[in-house]
C-alpha cells in the first residue's frame, strides 16, 4: 500500500507522539560553601566555612531559596586538606546515592557566571558543571541551620529514557 502525501501528513502526528520520550535525569548537584547562619544565643563562628556537595534527586533548588531551608538529599562536608573545587578531580560520597567526582578547571575560579567549569559524574551519570558564585541557599547541618554559596552547579545531562538508579 502507497502512502498518499496527504495521508502520510495526517499519521505523522500520531506518530510522534505516540513514540517514548527521553525523560532524563532530575539530579543536580551543588558544589557550595556554607556558614553559619544564626550564632544567636550560642558559641559559633559566623566568619567559619566549609566546603560541601549537596545532591537533589528530585530537581534543582527552588528559585529564590535564599531564605527558605531546602532538603537535599544528601549533603556531604569534602574532606583533607585541600577544599578548593577547582584544578583537581575531587570526590564526595553521597551516602547510598553513590560517589560523586568533580573535575573543575583550575581556570574556572574565574570565569564569569553561568560558563561551562568542568565535568562530574555520578557513578556513571555524567553531569555537566557551570560557575554560580551567588546562588545562596538554606540547610540544616548538624542540626545547626547553614547558608550555603554555590560556587558551581552541576546539573544531570543524561537524557536517557530512565535516570540512573542511584
Amino acid at each position: 500500500m502507497l502512502l498518499t502525501p496527504t495521508l502520510l501528513l495526517a499519521v505523522l502526528p500520531a506518530l510522534a507522539l505516540s513514540a517514548p520520550t527521553a525523560a532524563g535525569s532530575k539530579h543536580n548537584v551543588y558544589l557550595v560553601r556554607c556558614a553559619y547562619s544564626d550564632c544567636d544565643g550560642w558559641e559559633c563562628d559566623p566568619e567559619e566555612t566549609f566546603a560541601a556537595g549537596a545532591f537533589f534527586r528530585d530537581g534543582p533548588i527552588a528559585e529564590g531559596s535564599g531564605t527558605r531551608i531546602q532538603r537535599p538529599t544528601s549533603l556531604t562536608r569534602l574532606s583533607g586538606s585541600q577544599t578548593a573545587w577547582e584544578g583537581s578531580k575531587r570526590t564526595i560520597r553521597f551516602g547510598t546515592s553513590g560517589t560523586f567526582t568533580s573535575n573543575i578547571g583550575a581556570a574556572a575560579k574565574t570565569a564569569a557566571k553561568g560558563s561551562i567549569a568542568g565535568d562530574g559524574t555520578l557513578g556513571t551519570e555524567p553531569f555537566v558543571c557551570f560557575k554560580d558564585g551567588t546562588t545562596t541557599f538554606r540547610v540544616t547541618y548538624d542540626d545547626e541551620p547553614h547558608t550555603c554559596t554555590t560556587d558551581y552547579w552541576c546539573p544531570s545531562i543524561n537524557v536517557g529514557g530512565e535516570e540512573e538508579s542511584v
